[in-house]
């Protein structure tokens, strides 16, 4: 129910799995503006709901690398260093079950003035919703981590996060970087 995501580095990706090179990659992590490079050792590529992922090794660790956020990919001439005895339908469905069952670790906790807020903030939830029209009315919410809250600052000055200060001072900055963007 979404528009298929943009695969330009597929091809380079794909041979660099079936002759076994290292592939040199230019990555962009979500929610990251600047690209970094890194050298895999590739063991597949898997579709999942549409979305390709590119499951590497990276600096001897397990990866998953969504596709369409490959922004550069070259096949190296040196041959892939793989673990010995990992094959890739065991690293994926390692590398998925860590992605799909981490839990919600970060609570916070909002001020919010709108109605509305509870209606489109309803999935991150860690209790009922208290209403009192007209009031600040403190909600708690639950994220995968800081950056998750980001959506938050959609809001303006209608929801304030008065907990925890890391969330707090992510969403400083970002306001921060909005305002620059806009001002010049």
């Amino acid at each position: 129910m979404r528009a298929p995501e943009p695969v330009g580095e597929l091809g380079v990706l794909q041979a660099a799995v079936f002759t076994d090179r290292r592939l040199r990659l230019g990555y962009r992590s979500s929610g990251q503006r600047a690209t970094r490079e890194r050298v895999v050792d590739p063991y597949g590529l898997v579709c999942k709901g549409g979305i390709w992922y590119l499951v590497a090794d990276s600096e001897g660790e397990p990866r998953l690398f969504r596709v369409s956020r490959v922004v550069s990919a070259v096949v190296d001439e040196e041959p892939v260093r793989r673990r010995d005895g990992v094959e890739l339908a065991g690293l994926w469905a390692s590398l998925r079950r860590e992605v799909e069952d981490r839990p919600a670790p970060l609570e916070v906790l909002v001020r919010e003035w709108l109605d509305l807020f509870g209606r489109m903030c309803a999935a991150n939830l860690a209790g009922p919703l208290p209403f009192a029209a007209g009031e600040w009315t403190e909600v708690r919410l639950r994220y995968p981590g800081v950056k998750a809250a980001r959506p938050l600052l959609s809001f303006g000055a209608n929801v304030e996060v008065t907990s925890p200060a890391s969330v707090r001072a992510d969403l400083a900055e970002v306001a921060a970087e909005v305002v620059a963007c806009y001002q010049s």
